[in-house]
């Protein structure tokens, strides 16, 4: 395991975004339907992602150096909170593996920086279930990766309805939460406005993941929360190795979800474009090709170490970039995403479909559907 994070002298150059096939995909929790979240992670163990020719899982100082964070020296006193369906008894103990493999403090003494609640914020958890644990694992490991000093809150909702996952993210602002991350999506529903205060808390960010299935998504809608006006929508990239002064390079992932909301309206803070009155996903990006995965520990579904890719890995990782720049109660995310642009890595390749208006589908130079603004360059942006 010690080969898996290792730093990045030890991981494989790729001279350009050709990266293996991915085959057969494992998917970690059921696919969304109406009015109920799905998980929007695939997975392998890492065994299986070697034996199939993967990259080696990016490692928590690989995230650091890929999106120039300074992570060892901000973060104090900011707290991201992750939102779940379910029960994951082992949450804890695998953040503290990853925390130690990856050389991140560990959440102990003066610094006791994870907690776990249910959607009441009290001790008693809901039930268990292995399907919906990666998520939580997952999120947990690169908010931390991104940001080692934040404290990490784990809010369990009751299920993956609606009403209750909206009600635990209220439950994590109540709790003290500067940022929340939302590893999970449901296709857009008639009765979705209904639920969008749950995901509009001034001076929190809320992050969440665009989507896995391009332009347009399987349902021909987006998802939720993503496309309410008031949260982070984050796409996802292929995240490479190259020479140059960055070291890395980046394409749109053809799994990001991007387009035009059904019911929601476009935000004042979003320029007019290809959608018209209504709102254009994605706001930003990161990594979430399982072609180039990262790693995470999760010991109750998968019994260890994992490679993983999806959007909701993206969303974590933006999330704890907001918590490093520590401002959110001066923000309206989409509008500082906008404004600070030159301060992101712009994505100009890749694509997630075919579409009548280029900018909702290919990336391009400047705003696109597919990675928003673009991808994290340090903490300006955020």
């Amino acid at each position: 395991m010690v080969k898996l994070i290792a730093a990045a002298a030890a991981a494989l150059l790729l001279a350009g975004p050709a990266v293996p096939a991915q085959a057969d995909p494992a998917r970690s929790c059921p696919a969304a339907r109406a009015g109920s979240a799905g998980c929007l992670l695939t997975a392998r163990p890492a065994a299986e992602a070697k034996a199939a020719g993967l990259p080696q899982p990016f490692s928590a100082a690989d995230l650091q150096q890929a999106y120039r964070l300074p992570s060892a020296r901000l973060g104090g006193g900011q707290t991201i909170a992750v939102i779940v369906p379910y029960h994951n008894p082992n949450a804890g103990n695998d953040l503290a593996v990853y925390r130690k493999a990856n050389g991140l403090p560990p959440c102990e003494g003066e610094f006791d920086c994870f907690r776990q609640v249910n959607q009441r914020g009290g001790d008693e958890p809901p039930g268990a279930n292995p399907d919906w644990s990666l998520n939580s694992s997952a999120a947990l490991d690169i908010a931390a990766a991104a940001c080692p000093n934040c404290r990490l809150l784990l809010v369990e909702a009751d299920d993956a309805g609606a009403e209750n996952l909206g009600l635990a993210v209220d439950q994590a602002v109540k709790q003290g939460a500067t940022v929340v991350t939302t590893p999970y999506g449901l296709p857009e529903y008639a009765g979705e406005l209904a639920h969008a205060a749950h995901y509009a808390h001034p001076g929190v960010p809320v992050t969440a993941p665009s989507g896995d299935s391009g332009f347009p998504a399987r349902t021909g809608r987006q998802l939720v929360p993503a496309a309410y006006g008031t949260v982070t929508a984050v796409g996802g990239t292929t995240l490479y190795r190259q020479a140059g002064a960055r070291g890395w390079g980046e394409t749109a992932w053809s799994g990001s979800g991007s387009g035009c909301s059904v019911y929601v309206a476009r935000p004042a803070w979003q320029p007019k474009g290809a959608c018209g009155a209504k709102r254009t996903v994605a706001d930003t990006a990161a990594v979430a090709d399982l072609r180039t995965p990262v790693a995470v520990y999760d010991s109750y579904s998968y019994g260890g170490w994992v490679a993983v890719g999806g959007t909701p890995i993206a969303a974590a990782l933006v999330a704890g970039v907001y918590a490093l720049a520590g401002n959110g109660d001066l923000i309206t995310p989409g509008r500082q995403l906008q404004a600070g642009k030159g301060h992101l890595f712009d994505i100009t390749a890749g694509k997630t479909g075919t579409c009548a208006a280029p900018e909702l589908c290919n990336a391009r130079p400047g705003y696109d559907g597919p990675t928003g603004y673009g991808s994290p360059n340090g903490i300006g942006a955020f």
